[in-house]
This record gives C-alpha cells, structure tokens and sequence, in this order.
C-alpha cells in the first residue's frame, strides 16, 4: 500500500491511541497537511473520521458595546442612586436605552408610580447586572458555555450562536496492522516544479498521485452573462464595420420623441409607457421651429400630424426608451456622411415587470446611411447580423413605428423557438429632410434579454438580474454558445 511521509506521521502518531481531536493534530504537524492525509487515510481505510457539530458562542456587536459604555440598566441604576427617578429625565440621559433599562429593572422588583421610578431595593438588579456583564466577558473570551448563554440570548446583539465540526480520528484494525518498516519516511517530492521535470531520474522519489481521489470543483469567478453577450453583440457590429455611439440616460422628450416625427399625442408618450421626471430642459429655438413645422404641416408631400405642436410639451425629461435619440443627433451632427452605427445600451420602459418583460433593459441598434441604402440592403444586412448571433431562419412582416416607413418587425428561429427579434425599418423623409440629410437611412434594434434567457435556458428574464452566485458561478461561458 502507498503511503505519503503525511500519512506515516499520522498512522505512527495515532498507533496506541483511542479518538484525537484534529485540533490536537494541528498543533504538532502542518494542518493542510493533515487535512489531505486523513482524507486519504479515510479513503484507504486505515482510519476511522467520527463528525460532530459543536455549538459555541462568541461575543455580539451590541455585547461589545455595553460592555464599555455600560448596559442601559445599569446606567439606569447609576442616575438612580443620585437621585434622578423622574421618567421624563431619566429618558433626557439615557435616551432609546431607558426603555432596555426599564425593563430589566421592572423584572427585578422595580416599577413607576405617578412617573417616578421605584425600586424595591437594588440588590437583586445589581445581582443580574453582575450576572450579565461576567456572561459577556466569557463570551469575549470564547468560554461562555450553553447555560450562561441562555442569559444573553434574549438580549438583540449580546451573543451570537455559531455551529463548527468537531473531528476525531482513530485508527481501523487495518492501520493498526501496518508493519513498522512501512512507515518509515523517506526523502519526497511532493510538488513537481520545472527544474524537476528538467532533471527527473528514475532515483527520485515522488509521491504517489491518485486520480480518483474527491479533488473540489474549482469554479473561477466570471463575467456576468450580460455583460459578455453585450461584448459579443459589439463585436458583431465591430467586425460588421459599424461605429459604436454613446448616449445619455436622462433625455428631453425633444430629441426623444419630437426629433423623430412621433407625435405629442401618441400612446407612447404617454405615462404609462414612459418615465418622466421632475423638471424641463431648454430647447433650441432654431430647431424647436423646425420641429413645429415639421409636426403640424409636414416636409414636403407629408402633411405631418396637423395638430398644434407645444414647446412645453418637448421640453419635459425622461429616461430614454431607446437608443435611436443617439442616432439622430449623430445624423443631423454629420448630415451629409454615409456611415455605419451602432449603440448598445440600456432603455427604459414603464413595463407590467413578468417573466418575459422588464422596465430596465439593454438595446442595440445598427444604423446604415449612403449611397444606394435601400429596404434590400437592410434585408441583407439583418440577416447577416442575426445569422452571426446563431439565429440562422429570419423573416419579417410589416409592422408600424412612428418614425420609419416600410417598418418591421424582425422575427427568427433560435434553437427550434421561433420569438420576435426586434423593429426594423427605413427613417421616414419628415425626419431626415428638415436637417438636410443626404441619405436614405436604414436602421433595426433589437432587445438582449430575450435572445440571451434562450442561450441561459431561461424561463424567466428577471433571472438575468437577480445575481444568484451559484447561477453565475455554475454558468458555461457564452463563447460558442450560439453555435450550439
């Protein structure tokens, strides 16, 4: 039978004896040591492993601090003997801690007649102060046994219950049957290093490796899936060449909602679909008269919503419900530049939170503006961005978006679930020609979470948030995931 010098040290230590606490094993050798050579001993059956849990109390937060500001009925009893019984001054000096005070006191004989406090002598409330405080100072100690902790246990924070294992070993008639000369240490080498390997002859003596033995799952920590599907989606839209633009959560319901031709009347600005806030920002009046006219007589064969459009209105801020107000300002910034971009960042929507909606979620969106952009190119470049997602069928149908004209609504199979994918659709002329825009402009967003709860197996979206360790720590990583 192999043995490690640990475990001969271990086998000669306990030959003769009845159980040994670990606790006395660690003190004379290496504690990892021992620790790995009883689990082998164990497995070999040259030891016997008996477990018990030992309940111990150590000293509480609130233990701590009455032991050196002193406890509330014992302060009490202090104003006391100087002649302050007055409730209403006695709650003046000792504030929230009368009440604990008083309670103690009324248990030992104590009581208030006409708001003055009276004890019936002191002696037996000085008896359990004495009581408690010597309690507390065990418990300091780590020596406070089962019975004195029933003291401090009803006292919030005085003592806190801890459970540890208590091990003993003792060798098996197997281990006491070992011949002496097996015992007998020798030089070892117990972790192979490069010079080792350099060097290694038949002379050297290594320790015995065993590959069944239990060896713990080693769980490294990770990226949230979130975040790592986010940086994959980026990639895509990277090697796509598209740009990435960023944004800014709190926007003004004008660049949100006006700048894309949707009107102050429609259901999407509405409470229930959008997170107002408290106060207004101003608006260019240069462009607030564009957007006026735009909005109630249109931009050259449109008529535009024919209603009476108000600064106020626009002027009021909300947390963005999509990334499109960061393509629009980038559109009118650059207006005669073809260009390829992108956003992926969180959106806001006053949401029925369930298990396949959120208020809070991430968005991206692809934008493609030049020369001879045509429904057909945002055909092509849908299904080749979806296709380097995994989601290999894609088809779509017509749908309506304030702003785009055709609009669809993008769906596709992945992994045999057929879901919609997101909104796609040309920009319309009311919200390019205002700015002189020189292009068409074709663009699709799409939600992550939905897509991301089928790659985690997922039957509920709030799970992505909820942050479960062992979810996170068990999880496979994302990469190649979509091909699977």
């Amino acid at each position: 039978m192999e043995l490690t010098n640990g475990e001969r040290k271990i086998i000669k230590y306990l030959r003769g004896k009845g159980y040994v606490g670990t606790d006395e094993l660690f003190k004379i050798f290496d504690k990892n040591e021992v620790t790995s050579s009883i689990s082998w001993l164990r497995d070999k059956k040259i030891i016997n492993v008996l477990e018990k849990p030992i309940t111990y109390f150590t000293i509480g937060s609130e233990g701590e601090k009455v032991l050196s500001s002193g406890l509330p009925e014992e302060n009490l009893l202090k104003f006391y003997s100087s002649g302050k019984r007055n409730t209403v001054d006695l709650e003046r000096a000792l504030g929230d801690d009368l009440r604990y005070g008083l309670a103690q006191a009324f248990r030992n004989g104590g009581k208030v007649v006409s708001g003055e406090l009276v004890l019936d002598g002191d002696q037996k409330l000085r008896e359990q102060i004495s009581k408690t405080k010597k309690a507390l100072e065990m418990a300091r100690e780590g020596k406070l046994s089962e019975s004195d902790a029933q003291l401090l246990k009803p006292r919030k924070g005085f003592v806190n219950e801890k459970v540890r294992m208590e091990r003993t070993v003792k060798l098996t008639a197997v281990g006491e049957q070992i011949a002496p000369e097996a015992l007998e240490e020798s030089d070892e080498i117990n972790q192979i290093t490069p010079e080792i390997i350099e060097n290694f002859n038949e002379a050297m003596n290594l320790r015995p490796y065993d590959p069944t033995l239990y060896a713990p799952r080693y769980l490294p920590g990770k990226v949230h899936p979130l975040s790592e599907f986010i940086e994959e989606v980026r990639q895509v839209m990277l090697e796509m060449g598209f740009k990435e633009l960023k944004g800014k959560i709190v926007e003004s319901a004008f660049w949100n909602m006006d700048m894309l031709f949707i009107p102050q009347n429609h259901s999407a600005r509405d409470m229930q679909d959008t997170f107002y806030l408290k106060g207004s920002t101003e608006i260019d009046p240069a462009l607030a008269r564009k957007i006026k006219r735009v909005h109630e007589k249109g931009v050259g064969d449109s008529k535009g919503w024919q209603y009476s459009w108000s600064k106020d209105e626009a002027s009021k801020l909300l947390l963005r419900t999509h990334t499109t107000v960061n393509t629009i300002r980038y559109l009118i910034e650059h207006p005669k530049e073809e260009c390829k971009i992108f956003s992926v960042e969180k959106i806001f929507r006053k949401e029925n939170v369930d298990a396949s909606h959120l208020a809070e979620f991430s968005q991206v969106e692809g934008v493609i503006s030049g020369k001879g952009v045509t429904f057909g190119v945002l055909m092509d470049t849908l299904e080749n961005f979806y296709h380097r997602l995994g989601v290999k069928d894609v088809w779509v149908k017509p749908s309506y978006y304030p702003y785009t004209e055709p609009s669809l609504d993008v769906i596709g199979t992945f992994r045999g679930k057929s879901m919609e994918l997101g909104g796609a659709g040309m920009f319309r002329p009311e919200v390019l020609r205002p700015w002189g825009i020189k292009y068409n402009v074709a663009a699709w967003g799409l939600g992550l979470e939905r897509l991301l709860a089928i790659v985690l197996k997922l039957n509920d979206i709030r799970d992505i948030y909820r942050n479960d360790l062992s979810f996170l720590k068990e999880r496979k990583i994302l990469k190649n995931l979509f091909e699977a």
